[in-house]
């Protein structure tokens, strides 16, 4: 039989159905409709059942999608109270082999089918007569059974019951669909603000203002990828001459990255008031690190100390992607390469600090590998040797402006392709004596 005469088959019988029945099952799914709490909604169906079925008892069964189980879920009747909440085996029962088949049953004597489960409930309720069909998404996929027990005429249930049982649970399953994707809806949102909040959260850590030296210029900016991210910089002043600049790539992304970060921050300040030296200082944070964070998490680092009035830099540099220091005068470009392991792997490693003599004229660019490893849409990376020549070719602008071309230039690169990873950039000029020369005369 085609889908089209069956459907005309069904809609048949429907019309041939008691007229009360009919007008019944149109005013319960008005009432279902209108039912947004899922208990509610849940109890409306069931008495929708026992009631359009004249059925002394009635179950709504969800499919658990990862045990194949049937929990009854609304029951009605003498034993409600007794097998609310019980599981039926995977394709056992009659409500199991519905759910299995996708195809709606009707029994008159249970106890001689061979299919029957045994009365769950120890009160002496005995199942007789049923009718079970299933409970269909709008994706046609099988989410529960919904069953009627026992004529209270004492009559067995009919197959022209069927249409008329089917079309309640139909409405059912839309209703149910309906308030799932509401629930599902409402927790999006709820998330969203959560991670709203974590951003702004996360966004205060960042400093809001720059320490301003004389002939020194600093720009700093983090990009994260998702609403929170794992990238931290920070620009800590630590007296009139004196800032802590610190650049680090928790690993991983979203919310694990940006906890971790928040750890990290809070450790790195801690130490920084302290005033240790600079390889102390990021020894102390990966014992700290170490012992507070997961064992698969770890932190590449980058950490020094600007003595703008000296003109010198002492780094530690912990696994990070190596800073760029580049000088105008010779077009001499330098990695900042020395230091030590990545941050929160090993405990009690040491680590080694360098100090550079800064000159006029030159440049120092701090970086994630959001900058280097971001991709075009022919998986193309932008690369160190990019940055390299950027770099060279933008050292005179002030720090600002050079790294907003950097970021720019990023952008462009990648062509509005997703970005993957958090952007962080710390730019540090060192300004020339005569503003009109690239460097030094």
């Amino acid at each position: 039989m085609s889908k089209s005469s069956e459907q005309h088959r069904v809609n048949e019988q429907l019309l041939t159905a008691p007229i009360h029945r009919l007008t019944l099952l149109v005013e319960l799914i008005a009432r279902i409709n209108s039912t947004m709490d899922i208990e509610s909604l849940l109890s409306a169906i069931m008495e929708a059942a026992q009631a359009i079925m004249d059925a002394n008892a009635s179950s709504l069964m969800m499919l658990d999608k990862e045990t194949g189980e049937l929990i009854i879920t609304v029951p009605t009747g003498p034993a409600r109270a007794e097998i609310s909440g019980i599981r039926i085996p995977p394709g056992k029962g009659f409500g199991g082999w519905v759910a299995t088949h996708g195809q709606p049953l009707v029994v008159t004597d249970a106890q001689k089918d061979p299919r029957f489960f045994g009365d769950i409930s120890k009160s002496g309720f005995q199942t007789d007569s049923l009718i079970c069909v299933p409970l269909r998404s709008s994706q046609d996929e099988i989410i529960g059974v919904l069953q009627a027990v026992n004529k209270q005429d004492g009559t067995c249930f009919t197959e022209l019951d069927i249409p008329l049982f089917t079309a309640l649970a139909d409405q059912a399953a839309i209703a149910i669909e309906k308030e799932r994707l509401h629930q599902e809806s409402i927790q999006k949102q709820l998330l969203e603000q959560q991670l709203d909040l974590a951003h702004q959260i996360q966004d205060g850590f960042l400093p809001k203002q720059l320490p301003d030296y004389e002939g020194i210029g600093l720009a700093g900016m983090n990009i994260p990828a998702t609403h929170v991210g794992g990238d931290y910089y920070d620009v800590i002043p630590l007296n009139d001459e004196q800032c802590a600049l610190v650049v680090a790539d928790i690993s991983g992304k979203g919310v694990p990255a940006a906890l971790l970060m928040a750890t990290l921050r809070a450790a790195l300040r801690a130490q920084v008031e302290n005033r240790h030296p600079v390889e102390e200082t990021i020894f102390l944070v990966n014992n700290t690190l170490v012992k507070d964070s997961p064992d698969e998490k770890f932190v590449t680092l980058f950490y020094g100390v600007l003595n703008a009035t000296e003109r010198k830099f002492t780094f530690v540099n912990a696994g990070h992607n190596p800073p760029i220091l580049y000088d105008q005068n010779t077009d001499e470009l330098r990695l900042l390469t020395v230091g030590g392991l990545l941050v929160g792997f090993l405990e009690d490693i040491p680590f080694e600090s360098s100090c550079e003599s800064l000159q006029p004229g030159q440049v120092m660019v701090i970086y994630t590998d959001g900058v280097t490893e971001a991709q075009n849409h022919a998986e193309e990376m932008f690369g160190e040797e990019r940055l390299y020549e950027l770099i060279r070719q933008h050292a005179d602008v002030p720090a600002q402006t050079l790294m907003e071309h950097i970021y720019q230039s990023v952008v462009d690169f990648t062509e509005g392709a997703p970005q993957f990873d958090d952007i962080t950039l710390v730019v540090m000029k060192v300004e020339p004596s005569d503003p009109s020369q690239p460097g030094t005369p």
